[in-house]
């Protein structure tokens, strides 16, 4: 089987990639970082597919080679020849496994297979586990391991047929041995005989059962006599509890009938008082309103004439202020005219003027002054008197007579309506009125309350005849105490006899069951003896079986050793006694014995490793030859073993294709 050409439209750090194989030997050198690793995946994919079990990004193949930034399908194809006939496999992947697309062709023909499933492991003929440790020589899993996909093969070789209904088998026999026995004292078998041992438990209780069901009904009938007499017991207390609460109902209502009644009393007691007050006169609050209205109408007019009477007295005081300025004013003439008759006198005594002339003179005196008087102080007197302060003191004068009189009459009316009632003393108006208003409220108020009483008297619906009733009346409180005590024993002894049935149906179950018992622990017995022979014949078919198989690998030991020791010898010239074991560990003789590769050098275990590949491939694929990736393997090596190493590879091209991927010349075959 040879691969012809791949093209890589997607995958990892490659895009757009082709690469044609020759037939023998394929070395890609490029640096580190350039896809060398993505490149040998990619043809395992198209093959295998991705492999994304793990969750690690450095695992998972299908997180891991996505291109980044591209959320589209990625993949490609990869032509190669198996038998006589050129294939082609087309394979593009999603991001989870539904979404993948695989395709399978017959390049010359152009046909397009149907099956697809499983392509690498129907042409190679093992899983990619197997593929992963033969023809795939990977950097990250280099060891090769024995496992199921090899052996089978190994059979394959060996011309044995079914060797996975084989595998399986034998997983199936394990597992159902585990079914009997299991670490941790697990399985069938334990699992029966901690029954049987519960069952023994259980039959030596259902022996003792009958005598404890006995003790038990005996207790029950002791339990049902104490329950009956508690019983009646709380019948009678309930009973007169319910006496007690009657009679203190009747006491209670006694002393809300004495309450109203006596509060009735009190309330009627009040009502004759105020009406005696009232002195057979009805009255509303309406009208003692009115006439505390009339009484500050009183003082109202009280200020108002006070008013008045000021403003009166202001006004006579201007008027006679005014009188006396015109007398004033007379005198001050008179003394003028005197001294001017006295003045004229003088002059007619000096100019020898006659007596008549003298008397003509003061005559005409006289009456100029008796003219002026009349003129400024009689006629002004009689002015004032007209005057507007004369005419407001009128007015208000007659209004002070008028508001005296109001006075009179109101005050009049208020004692005529005070002297109706009988105050027991004499009151002033206001004093009187507001008794009296306060009366009234009340007056009202105790008939509004005395209408009350009087409909809770009747609510009440006392009949002395009830009086027969109190008089044997008992502590509700302590009968009430004394009937909970009683409650809480009753429900204790209930209880207690409850479980006590139970349990005596519990026994009497247990004692019942004592044959069905003895009849399962036979059983068991019996399942117990059962399931030991099974695991037994199991076991030793798995032993056998296991015997078998390792018979079988024996048979390819012998020529995977032989193509081992050529190999090896190819790249290292010192002799080595190289062995293989059927598990596919490799070992050297030493003079101290055999030794594992892990005692030698990074660089001899890959050598074994490399050689125990070579042999692998040679014994498994005896028909025709696969080829082989390898993914740097020599990296480990020095200069003197790379060289042999090299010179293996040229050897083996021969008889396989190899795609040889490298990063230093060095390494170049």
């Amino acid at each position: 089987m040879k691969l012809v050409k791949c093209y890589v439209s997607s995958f990892g750090k490659l895009q757009n990639f082709t690469y044609d194989f020759c037939a023998e030997l394929n070395t890609i050198k490029e640096d580190n970082g350039w896809g060398k690793s993505t490149l040998a995946t990619f043809i395992k994919a198209m093959f295998y597919g991705l492999n994304d079990s793990k969750r690690s990004v450095s695992e998972n193949e299908r997180i891991k080679f996505r291109p980044w930034g591209d959320s589209g399908k990625f993949g490609g194809y990869v032509q190669f020849i198996w038998g006589d006939k050129e294939y082609k496999i087309e394979r593009y992947f999603g991001s989870k496994e539904s979404e993948d697309t695989v395709a399978l062709y017959d390049v010359a023909s152009g046909k397009l297979f149907k099956n697809t499933d499983n392509l690498g492991k129907r042409i190679f003929e093992i899983d990619e586990e197997g593929f992963l440790s033969t023809t795939y020589f990977a950097q990250k899993d280099f060891q090769a391991k024995s496992n199921t996909s090899l052996t089978a093969k190994f059979n394959s070789v060996c011309e044995v047929q079914d060797t996975q209904a084989y595998d399986k088998a034998v997983l199936k026999l394990e597992e159902k041995a585990k079914t009997y026995k299991y670490r941790g004292d697990k399985g069938l078998i334990a699992d029966a005989k901690r029954e049987v041992y519960f069952i023994n438990d259980e039959l030596d209780r259902a022996n003792r059962a009958v005598a404890t069901v006995k003790t038990l009904k005996e207790e029950e009938i002791e339990l049902k006599k104490q329950v009956e007499a508690l019983k009646e017991r709380t019948s009678q207390l309930t009973q007169r509890v319910v006496d007690a609460g009657k009679t203190e109902a009747l006491v209670v209502k006694k002393q809300s009938y004495d309450k109203l009644v006596k509060e009735k009393l009190t309330i009627e007691h009040n009502i004759k008082t105020a009406e005696d007050i009232f002195n057979g006169n009805k009255i509303t609050e309406f009208d003692v309103e009115i006439k505390t209205q009339e009484l500050q109408k009183i003082r109202s007019l009280s200020e108002r004439e006070n008013a008045l009477e000021n403003d009166i007295n202001l006004l006579k005081n201007s008027l006679e202020n005014k009188c006396e300025s015109s007398i004033n004013a007379s005198s001050i003439l008179l003394c003028v005219f005197t001294m001017t008759f006295l003045v004229a006198s003088i002059i007619c005594f000096i100019a020898k003027v006659g007596v008549v002339a003298w008397v003509t003179l003061g005559v005409a005196v006289v009456l100029l002054f008796a003219f002026i008087c009349k003129t400024f102080v009689f006629d002004k007197k009689l002015k004032n008197t007209k005057s507007p302060y004369g005419e407001m003191l009128i007015i208000k004068s007659q209004e002070l007579e008028k508001i005296k009189q109001e006075k009179i009459d109101i005050e009049r009316g208020l004692n005529d309506f005070i002297n109706l009632f009988n105050f027991g003393e004499k009151l002033d108006c206001f004093t009187a009125l507001s008794h009296l208003s306060k009366i009234v409220r009340v007056y009202n108020e105790l008939q509004n309350k005395k209408a009350e009483i009087d409909k809770e008297i009747k609510e009440i619906g006392w009949n002395n005849d009830l009086s027969e009733n109190i008089e044997k009346v008992e502590n509700l409180a302590q009968l009430n105490e004394e009937l909970n005590a009683v409650q809480i024993e009753y429900s204790k002894m209930t209880a207690q006899l409850s479980n006590k049935r139970s349990a005596i149906n519990m026994h009497e179950q247990l004692a019942n069951s004592y044959t069905e018992l003895e009849s399962k622990k036979a059983e068991l017995t019996q399942k117990i003896a059962t399931y030991n022979n099974e695991y037994d014949i199991l076991t030793k078919t798995v032993k056998f079986l296991k015997q078998a198989d390792e018979n079988l690998k024996i048979k390819y030991r012998a020529p995977l050793q032989e193509s081992l020791k050529k190999y090896f010898s190819y790249v290292d010239n010192a002799e080595k006694d190289v062995n293989i074991d059927v598990d596919l560990k490799v070992t050297v003789g030493e003079r101290s014995g055999q030794k594992a590769t892990d005692y030698y050098s990074k660089g001899y275990q890959n050598l074994f490793e490399i050689c125990k590949r070579f042999a692998l491939t040679d014994v498994l694929f005896t028909g025709e030859k696969p080829f082989m990736i390898l993914d740097d393997p020599f990296y480990n090596l020095d200069d003197k073993k790379i060289k042999q190493a090299v010179e293996l590879l040229k050897k083996l091209s021969k008889d396989y294709q190899i795609i040889y991927l490298i990063c230093h010349e060095s390494r170049r075959a």
